[in-house]
């Protein structure tokens, strides 16, 4: 059996969720591929019989560009291919999966295990986003490490168990995902350096969105930003800030 998990992950929560269920998997004697979607991995070079999709929550839906990417990237296939998705959040609220089913479903993927964790805040640009404190977060990664292999179990069975909302919210929560992702990158780009950066140009590498270019020595800032927080919480010197503003910066610990 082979098991392939695609993630985005923009500094490190689903990277990391996603790494306990291929450590788990392979105790199981599954062979495993994990890729990120930042990868220009082929799809159809690994024969899965398993898929497992993880990334983060924006604006309380799932992440626009993972679903763009499976909608681009993922074969349609002969025979139908079990999923699991999970998604990261800062937050204990359910997700909306009902649009990511849709997308498989067209592609010949059944969606049967679907589950949103609570993780940390990785996002300080506004105030009413405070950091996670550190022993919330490591009691929210024993949390998940603890649901794994609970979840993998019912996966292998077939045994469906799928997170939702309210009818309602699903429409408003769509919208909203759509507005932000179309226009925080307009209006909400208040990106600069200070003195500290020493030009090494890693937020330029890392951007999933290729958003940032140097000029003048310095990054400059587009707007096809998907706020991420890579480059802010992944910095050598703390040196990009927001609406002129040093943040505190978030790392994931993978231990």
């Amino acid at each position: 059996m082979n098991a392939l998990i695609l993630y985005f992950s923009g500094t490190g929560n689903t990277k990391y969720v996603a790494a306990n269920f291929q450590n788990a998997l392979i105790r199981r004697g599954i062979t495993v591929q994990m890729h990120s979607i930042e990868e220009n991995f082929d799809l159809s070079s690994f024969a899965y019989n398993l898929l497992l999709i993880g990334f983060p929550k924006y604006y309380e839906y799932p992440v626009l560009s993972m679903l763009d990417y499976l909608r681009c990237k993922l074969p349609v296939r002969e025979t139908a291919i079990p999923v699991m998705a999970f998604c990261t959040q800062a937050g204990g609220l359910p997700t909306d999966f009902t649009g990511l089913e849709k997308l498989l479903k067209r592609k010949n993927h059944r969606l049967i295990i679907s589950k949103s964790f609570p993780f940390a805040n990785n996002m300080m640009i506004f105030r009413m986003f405070p950091p996670t404190e550190p022993q919330t977060i490591e009691i929210n990664k024993t949390n998940i490490i603890a649901q794994i292999d609970p979840l993998l179990d019912q996966f292998l069975d077939n045994s469906a168990s799928m997170e939702g909302i309210k009818a309602w919210q699903k429409p408003m929560e769509y919208l909203v995902a759509v507005a932000c992702t179309r226009w925080m990158p307009v209006l909400g780009m208040k990106y600069t350096t200070s003195e500290e950066c020493i030009r090494c140009g890693l937020c330029i590498k890392r951007c999933p969105k290729q958003n940032i270019r140097m000029g003048q020595n310095r990054p400059v800032f587009g707007k096809q930003c998907i706020f991420c927080m890579r480059c802010i919480n992944d910095c050598p010197t703390n040196a990009i800030l927001y609406n002129k503003k040093k943040l505190p910066q978030y790392k994931c610990k993978e231990t």
